[in-house]
């Protein structure tokens, strides 16, 4: 009797540790844990062709995000999420007043500060008529509807152009300022 039993019981006793042995990586069966630094490259979350809506307040629409991707990641005390084309999208009075672009941006602590960078472009809508912001870099705080570079940009309105160092946009007050080394060209027609 005790024979019958046996090559059962070790049979179950094999399965059982190629199941445990293949389904646990090996820093975990050697008891290697992962350094803090190591876990806080892993992403916490991929999300592909993402869209966000941000409201204020009142509970009026006051922003949109697109993303071909967002990576987020949690760390300790913050958290991180890198876009892959961004598109951000600002409302005044339930109308899209503002349409940013970029190759790439990182938005930190819950959206908080979004710095975009590649070829940032912002556009006063409706599209033709507004002006129209270019620079390679851009920090902007959403829920301030404020946006600074310490790069040159470039602002064109129709026919008109005017570029410098640095800048600070005001989007809700459709207000922007040029901090240096400022040129215009303007039409006069």
């Amino acid at each position: 009797m005790r024979r019958t039993w046996l090559p059962l019981l070790l049979v179950i006793l094999l399965i059982s540790a190629g199941l445990w042995f293949s389904e646990s990586p090996p820093e975990q069966l050697l008891g290697i844990r992962p350094t803090p630094q190591q876990q806080d490259r892993a992403a916490e979350l991929i999300i592909r062709d993402a869209k966000t809506r941000h409201f204020d307040q009142e509970g009026n629409l006051a922003y949109r995000v697109n993303a071909q991707q967002i990576t987020y990641y949690q760390f300790k005390r913050r958290d991180r999420a890198d876009l892959t084309e961004p598109r951000l999208l600002f409302y005044q009075d339930d109308q899209p007043k503002w349409r940013t672009e970029s190759r790439r941006g990182t938005a930190y602590n819950r959206g908080e500060r979004v710095v975009l960078d590649g070829e940032v472009v912002i556009d006063e809508l409706p599209a033709p008529g507004g002006i129209k912001l270019e620079t390679p870099s851009m920090t902007i705080l959403p829920d301030r509807e404020f946006a600074e570079t310490d790069k040159v940009v470039s602002i064109t309105s129709g026919p008109n152009r005017t570029t410098g160092k640095g800048m600070r946009a005001y989007l809700n007050e459709d207000r922007v300022e040029i901090l240096s080394d400022v040129k215009s060209s303007y039409d006069t027609n």
